[in-house]
């Protein structure tokens, strides 16, 4: 555990360098009393599937700390999915309709009971907040009785999103591989793409951004297959193009919302406005849904499925209502982890 000085100082780094307002998540007990300090109302315990590689890292005495986290940060995103099922819960505040505002339910993920954790184990699918607690811990785990570095949770004020906090003595440095707005690290990691989630606030030896960029090494920044596909482009072609990178990344066999959040980008790089709805995954063993979109192209227009990852022409004022949701209202079920 290191001094909380170093914490305060972070806590200034955060301040200078990113937009918002943040506050800093530590586990207790511990006596920093500042108005930016939360304490956690949940234990941070190392999910049982990481066990054994945080084990085989304890015993490893010729990687250096920053590569086991990297080991580490590796390891949860080809292993792991991000739960989008939590933003259909989220709450859109139109008081000021120039300036919507979106509120997090505390009981997903983030605020839990013990039936939660538990059935949380029978699936790969963690929250922000979920992610950040048993990396923090795995990290702590492996940095041991270093009293110059420590892990922690950041979070914005608003309670929708979190991230790991590392900082002590050499370097300060966020890790986030799962930023909901973007094309995360859980989806890029797993199609053989570079790091985009950590963020180097401090680092003046390099320790930290030598082991990111030995990590990115020979890694593109986007696929080789996706990059040819362009030329159909050429032809004018755009949904044909668009069908071409569904089956490309199809081959990789990622999650509906990897799936949803890579297409998406896509879609909107060639400013075509779209817009999302919900549809309800049949196949789940409970009551869940996935992100999907759709969007209009030459007086048509079209769905991309996340479920069923396909683009196809259809007539909104035909979706099955009992299916497909629009509007989606906080806590229209009940859910409890599975």
């Amino acid at each position: 555990m290191i001094s909380d000085e170093y914490i305060k100082q972070f806590y200034t780094e955060v301040c200078k360098t990113l937009d918002g307002e943040y506050k800093i998540i530590l586990e207790p007990p511990r006596n920093i009393k500042e108005e930016w300090i939360e304490y956690d109302q949940v234990k941070w315990e190392i999910e049982d599937s990481m066990k054994d590689i945080v084990d085989k890292l304890l015993e490893d005495k010729l990687s250096s700390l920053e590569d086991k986290i990297m080991i580490l940060y590796n390891f949860i995103c080809l292993h792991y999915i991000y739960d989008a099922n939590v933003l259909y819960f989220f709450k859109r505040d139109l008081t000021d309709p120039n300036n919507p505002q979106y509120i997090a339910v505390d009981w997903y993920g983030r605020i839990v009971g013990k039936e939660w954790i538990q059935n949380r184990k029978n699936h790969n699918r963690r929250i922000c907040y979920e992610f950040s607690r048993f990396y923090a811990k795995a990290i702590n785990i492996l940095i041991g009785k270093n009293e110059e570095l420590e892990a922690f949770m950041l979070g914005d004020k608003e309670n929708l999103h979190y991230v790991v906090a590392l900082t002590g003595k050499d370097y300060s440095v966020i890790l986030d591989l799962d930023d909901f707005n973007s094309v995360k690290d859980l989806t890029r990691l797993k199609l053989g793409l570079t790091i985009k989630g950590i963020h180097i606030l401090r680092d003046e030896k390099n320790k930290f951004q030598d082991v990111v960029n030995k990590f990115n090494k020979n890694r593109p920044t986007d696929l080789q297959e996706v990059e040819e596909a362009k030329k159909i482009l050429d032809k004018g072609n755009l949904i044909d193009y668009f069908n071409a990178v569904i089956s490309i990344i199809k081959k990789y066999n990622i999650d509906p919302q990897g799936f949803f959040e890579y297409m998406r980008k896509l879609i909107e790089s060639l400013n075509i406005k779209i817009e999302k709805i919900w549809k309800e995954d049949k196949k789940a063993i409970e009551k869940r849904y996935e992100r999907c979109l759709y969007f209009e192209y030459n007086g048509k227009t079209y769905l991309l499925d996340s479920i069923a990852q396909t683009l196809s022409i259809i007539n909104i004022e035909d979706l099955d209502k009992n299916i497909f949701v629009f509007n989606p209202e906080e806590n229209i079920y009940s859910y409890s982890g599975k």
